[in-house]
């Protein structure tokens, strides 16, 4: 409406600072075939991750001297604890083991299994999070 005023009582604004994140990951694959009769062969692999990530701490100006109202004077302004809050550290362990026996020049059958294990070290979000599976496997192939 024409001559309505609307006046900001206060602005706060904004203050930010630089932190860097680190991350490293170590893997380590194995993987191996014996073929242990023209139609029988025999694999197996062995997968492990060990993952670590964190942000370094974070050092935010002091922004009290900025305030020109004691509204937010109550307020704590400190990050100490900030930093911690993106820590991440696991480890992932695959295991497998698998055979083919070819029946015939065309047709081969097949059986696997693998067996999996997760370790939160840390938790984020949803706290310690982990676990392990156990799976198994089997197929035909035919070729043509």
């Amino acid at each position: 409406m024409a001559g309505d005023t609307t006046l900001l009582q206060e602005h706060y604004g904004s203050a930010y600072t630089m932190a860097d994140y680190t991350s490293q990951a170590h893997n380590v694959y194995l993987t191996g075939s014996f073929m242990a009769t023209p139609k029988l062969n025999f694999t197996g692999s062995i997968n492990y991750n060990m993952s670590k990530g964190e942000l370094d701490p974070v050092v935010m100006p002091d922004v009290r001297a900025e305030l020109t109202t004691d509204t937010l004077a109550h307020q704590d302004f400190t990050f100490d604890e900030m930093h911690t809050y993106s820590d991440l550290e696991y480890g992932y362990l695959q295991l497998g083991l698998g055979l083919e026996y070819k029946v015939g020049p065309r047709f081969t059958i097949s059986a696997s299994a693998d067996y999996a294990d997760m370790k939160d070290e840390t938790g984020y979000v949803y706290g310690i999070e982990g676990g392990s599976y156990f799976m198994i496997r089997s197929g035909v192939r035919i070729d043509f």
